[in-house]
């Protein structure tokens, strides 16, 4: 049996609702982020999450009977001195343009990098690949995911916006053959 893992980004959060960026700071999840993310239609073998909240929460409601194994490598991108801003204060900034619009000139000052996010969520897949479940549920989210998405499709920087960003629910399947992650499809939920 092939080993799959279904990367699911957390579901809506308060401050997704208001745009404003969380980076590493958490915000609840609102009902609609409840409704994106119930009724999954599968069952892991296990499931792992961001230890941020708003991660655990999704997965808590995706697979209510599960237990919730978090990893810190599951995170979203550190955003530094933007973290709890408001995007529409930082829409003038020329990095943050970069960083939205041109992540080939992004300079990570206070932040993490792209390259950094996705480094880190490689781990994460390198050291599953020696537990023995084969399906296995991730709840991660939108920049780590689409940063780990850039990174297996070996595509350069000024596309990692390409593919646009997961809505919450929504995820990518992975497949490990023999040693190398591959990218089999983008799931969108339909509510």
């Amino acid at each position: 049996m092939c080993k799959t893992i279904r990367i699911y980004r957390h579901g809506e959060t308060e401050w997704n609702k208001q745009g404003v960026l969380q980076g590493w700071l958490d915000s609840p999840l609102t009902e609609y982020g409840k409704q994106q993310v119930q009724d999954v239609d599968w069952q892991p073998d296990i499931v792992y999450a961001s230890d941020l909240q708003r991660a655990i929460s999704t997965a808590t409601w995706m697979f209510p009977n599960m237990e919730i194994h978090t990893d810190a490598r599951l995170r979203e991108i550190y955003l530094g001195d933007w973290q709890g801003q408001p995007i529409v204060h930082l829409q003038q900034q020329v990095n943050y343009q970069y960083y939205s619009e041109a992540p080939e000139k992004f300079i990570a000052d206070s932040q993490e990098s792209f390259e950094q996010v996705a480094n880190r969520l490689l781990a994460f897949l390198q050291s599953i690949k020696e537990i023995p479940q084969q399906q296995i549920a991730v709840v991660s989210h939108g920049v780590a995911i689409a940063c780990l998405q850039w990174a297996i499709e070996k595509r350069s920087l000024a596309t990692l916006w390409q593919k646009g960003m997961l809505s919450g629910g929504d995820f990518i399947s992975l497949y490990l053959d023999e040693e190398e992650w591959y990218l089999e499809k983008i799931t969108l939920q339909k509510i």
